[in-house]
């Protein structure tokens, strides 16, 4: 999808990181950790994701692949909206679910970019 011509082109963040943080806010857990974790969390993973989706995946209004992509758009700036985000008056258990919806949401989009990248590295060496 492209993006307005107002964004600049953004390099993704550090695969590895966006991984442990992907990771730390999906895995299992007795209980809720404390909230200044899943706040930390959160912020770092919305970091990312603003991060990948300012990246220019290049899909075609027309193509197929580009309305998987427009949706994936949608759902996220929708998550990210202000009144959806977690604040300090929202629940503990619900920052903890937008701390996980943030972080599938992020990992669609690391998982995007490594396609798009994937198959730009196929053309350059046809």
């Amino acid at each position: 999808m492209n993006r307005p011509a107002d964004r600049t082109e953004v390099e993704p963040p550090d695969l590895d990181t966006v991984q442990r943080d992907v990771d730390h806010a999906l895995s299992r857990r007795i209980e809720l950790p404390p909230r200044s974790v899943i706040d930390a969390g959160t912020d770092a993973l919305v970091q990312h994701l603003t991060r990948f989706m300012d990246y220019d995946y290049g899909h075609d209004e027309q193509e197929s692949g580009g309305i998987a992509v427009r949706t994936l758009y949608r759902v996220a700036e929708r998550n990210l909206d202000v009144p959806v985000r977690s604040h300090s008056q929202t629940s503990h258990r619900a920052a903890y679910t937008y701390w996980h919806t943030v972080a599938t949401l992020t990992s669609a989009f690391r998982d995007l970019y490594l396609t798009h990248r994937r198959h730009g590295d196929q053309e350059t060496s046809t």
